[in-house]
C-alpha cells in the first residue's frame, strides 16, 4: 500500500510531515526544458516524529510503525524509495557540487566545483550531466505537490543511521538495477576511515 500525501503547503526546511534534508539520494535528470509535471524518486526521506499516522493508515496493519512509536522516535526514515511529484511547474534551479571519494571536487582557487542549471520563462542555463554529489534543487509550482511512499518501508531513524549494513540503508538504492548501474562503489561514497 502506498500512502499519498498532499504536501503543497509544506515548508521543506522545517516540516512537521516530511523532511528531505538528510535524504541520501534524489534521482532527478535535469532536462533542457522543464516539464509541467516533475516527478522523481528519493531514497531515504524522513517522516517527522509528530506525524499523525492514525489519520492516514490503520496502525494495526503496520506493526513496524507501532513498534517505532512505542520507543518515541526522533523521526522515521523511509528505508526505500518514495516519490515526489510537482504539478504545474513554472520555474526551477539545480546546483550540484560533485563528490570524489567523499570530498567535494575543488577548483584551482580552492572553491567547490559547482554545476548549475536554471529554468525560467526566458532562459536556460548551462548543461549538466548529473554527477554524484551534494545537490540544491528548487522548483516553483502553481499546482499541488504530492509525496508518496510505502509505510512498510519506515524504520526508526537512529536504527537507519547506525545500521552496519550501509549498503542496505544509505546506499540501498544501488540494488535498483534500472535506476542505477552500480557504477558507484560503496567505498567511493563512504570510505572506511
Amino acid at each position: 500500500m502506498k500512502l499519498k500525501l498532499d504536501i503543497s503547503e509544506v515548508d521543506f526546511v522545517d516540516s512537521d510531515i516530511v523532511d528531505f534534508y538528510d535524504s541520501k539520494t534524489i534521482f532527478f535528470e535535469p532536462t533542457n526544458k522543464l516539464p509541467e509535471t516533475v516527478s522523481f524518486k528519493i531514497w531515504g526521506a524522513d517522516i517527522d516524529k509528530e506525524f499523525h499516522w492514525n489519520q492516514y493508515v490503520n496502525l494495526d496493519d503496520f506493526p513496524n510503525i507501532k513498534r517505532i512509536l512505542d520507543i518515541k522516535p526522533e523521526r522515521f526514515t523511509i528505508k526505500g524509495f518514495s516519490t515526489i511529484t510537482f504539478e504545474n511547474v513554472v520555474a526551477g534551479k539545480i546546483e550540484i557540487c560533485p563528490y570524489e571519494k567523499a570530498s567535494f571536487v575543488k577548483l584551482k582557487n580552492g572553491e567547490n566545483q559547482t554545476f548549475k542549471r536554471e529554468w525560467n520563462i526566458s532562459q536556460i542555463d548551462t548543461s549538466i550531466y548529473f554527477p554524484y554529489g551534494a545537490c540544491d534543487l528548487k522548483l516553483y509550482t502553481k499546482g499541488k505537490v504530492w509525496f508518496e511512499f510505502n509505510p512498510s518501508d519506515c524504520v526508526n531513524y537512529i536504527d537507519y543511521i547506525i545500521d552496519k549494513k550501509r549498503n542496505e540503508t544509505f546506499f540501498g538504492y544501488l540494488n535498483e538495477k534500472e535506476l542505477c548501474a552500480n557504477s558507484i562503489k560503496y567505498n567511493d561514497a563512504d570510505p572506511e576511515k
